[in-house]
């Protein structure tokens, strides 16, 4: 069995960085600032590549087994052929964080948070928190400054946010794990749900036995971790927990949900969770529970944008799936909505959100390629009375809903699929419909 994959060590051999995202090239300064000159090769399949460093640019193959250690970028699946063969040859295969939580994890509470939904704004929101109580606090991982440009930090404790892409080789130690919620994601990458279920359960590994948060109004995530050492039933009597639209700790109430800048009833739940592990830490609800008031909604998640003409407009392009959808249509209830979805054809199954509609219907549905006809169809077939529009751009989709929404409206940008491949990213898309948005509005 190796030993922990430390700078030190991993340094001694050839080194692949697969990838040159964020990942890839904080990997990179770490181990040139710890090493000086160690032996890096970058390996990218498409796209660009802006280094110094020896480069291999094309498809992964059998190259990948002429190296000692391959850093992998989390976006690179564990699957992918190349990556299963040079394991097969003994080349040793790490992520990022692991190297991190080697040489980090050993001196300082780490709390490793993942979730289908919710995990980012649980992350900020328990360091935010952990700071309004004074704590120094580093928040990274899946979210802000890769993990590896913080290796001299001087925080007491880490926040640190995972996707199951990080998850599903983990390796190293942490102190204390949140689930925030658990439906089928990323099958592309996974292959198969029951693949991304495990992957996601692979926190309990990390952890052995230390207390793993699950948020237990979520009846898939409670069936699923019942097994797992160290399970805390959290959001639930005695532990701090939702009820309606308020935060109870017993008899007391901590807060209400109009107290809270952020928006919906699931935001309470990620606060239950953020608020009951931050009181595992050792600090009481009184010093926590005013930093709830000053914490608002992180980008591209139900994030307001503004009012113009008695319309609200949302960016939630972090929606991937039908759902998150589905809970940011709950969360801006009663309003009527004129949701824009589409996006990367995943071919998820949009029924849920279809019978949501039912119940409380929208103003209209703008769809957005690659697969928005396909949504559009079903939506037809399910509500023929239902106004749908088919939109090319971005910049068509915010004028349609200008139109079509009324006043006390809300627009809704929740596209329940990926940004690939008319996007950068989420947040590339996002930023596209506030830019629209705000041109409407004469920039306000």
């Amino acid at each position: 069995m190796r030993s922990a994959p430390t700078i030190e060590r991993l340094g001694r051999g050839r080194i692949g960085v697969l990838g040159f995202g964020r990942d890839g090239q904080s990997a990179i300064r770490a181990f040139r600032s710890r090493l000086g000159d160690p032996d890096l090769t970058v390996l990218v399949e498409s796209g660009e590549a802006g280094t110094d460093l020896p480069l291999i640019h094309g498809p992964f193959d059998e190259q990948l087994q002429a190296f000692d250690v391959l850093i992998r970028s989390p976006g690179i699946p564990l699957r992918h052929p190349a990556l299963l063969a040079a394991r097969r040859s003994g080349v040793e295969i790490v992520n990022p964080a692991s190297i991190w939580l080697a040489e980090r994890g050993a001196d300082m509470t780490v709390v490793g948070v993942t979730g289908s939904k919710g995990k980012s704004t649980t992350s900020a929101l328990l360091a935010h928190l952990l700071r309004h109580a004074g704590s120094e606090v580093l928040l990274g991982g899946n979210i802000g400054v890769p993990l590896l440009d913080h290796l001299e930090t001087a925080a007491e404790v880490a926040v640190v946010e995972l996707s199951s892409y990080q998850l599903a080789d983990l390796q190293g130690r942490l102190s204390m794990g949140l689930i925030t919620r658990l439906f089928p994601e990323h099958l592309d990458w996974h292959g198969s749900e029951a693949d991304y279920v495990a992957c996601k359960l692979r926190l309990a590994d990390c952890l052995d036995g230390e207390p793993l948060l699950i948020n237990a109004t979520d009846e898939r995530l409670v069936a699923a971790t019942e097994h797992l050492a160290g399970r805390v039933l959290a959001n639930r009597p005695p532990c701090i927990h939702r009820d309606q639209d308020l935060l109870r700790l017993g008899d007391r109430v901590l807060c209400r949900r109009e107290a809270m800048p952020i928006i919906g009833r699931h935001n309470l739940d990620n606060a239950a969770l953020a608020l009951e592990a931050a009181r595992r830490l050792g600090h009481s609800a009184d010093e926590l529970i005013g930093g709830l008031a000053d914490f608002h909604a992180l980008p591209h998640r139900l994030q307001p944008i503004g009012e113009v003409d008695g319309i609200r407009w949302i960016n939630d392009s972090i929606s991937t799936s039908p759902y998150a959808t589905l809970a940011a249509l709950e969360a801006l209830e009663p309003a009527a909505a004129v949701l824009i979805v589409g996006g990367l054809d995943r071919r998820p199954d949009w029924q849920t959100v279809i019978e949501r509609c039912r119940e409380q219907p929208l103003r209209a549905l703008i769809t957005l390629p690659d697969n928005g006809p396909g949504i559009g169809m079903a939506f037809r077939q399910a509500l023929p009375e239902l106004e749908i529009r088919s939109a090319d751009s971005m910049q068509e989709a915010v004028t349609a809903a200008a139109g079509l929404a009324r006043r006390g409206d809300v627009v809704l940008l929740s596209p329940g699929a990926p940004s690939f491949p008319h996007y950068k990213d989420f947040e590339d898309r996002g930023r596209q419909f506030t830019a629209a948005v705000r041109a409407r509005s004469g920039g306000a």
